[in-house]
């Protein structure tokens, strides 16, 4: 298994972004643990509102097929979405295999 780092971008839609927020917040929630997800959340100080997930998946298309159910992507509200994977090389993200 691998790490991935996914950046989400936000469409420039803050009302719809605001009005489906507590299904896209469910829906990655349900994504902890055995849906591959260790630690998500928004990001700060960018040109657009976005987002980094952190992913432990054997493939980047592992990771696809699990968000292309994330509401706010089915609803356009991510303009772009990036999966890449990403090599920890300090630090440690409390994961049972030190990597």
């Amino acid at each position: 298994m691998a790490l991935f780092a996914v950046t989400y971008r936000y469409a420039d839609q803050p009302d719809l972004i605001a009005q489906h927020r507590p299904a896209h917040r469910e829906y990655i929630a349900g994504l902890l643990g055995d849906g591959g997800l260790i630690a998500s959340g928004r990001t700060e100080g960018g040109n657009t509102p976005s987002a980094l997930l952190v992913f432990e998946a054997s493939s980047p298309s592992e990771i696809e097929k699990a968000l292309d159910a994330d509401p706010f992507w089915t609803l356009g509200l991510i303009e772009s979405r990036e999966i890449l994977e990403w090599i920890l090389s300090s630090g440690s993200l409390g994961l049972s295999d030190d990597r």
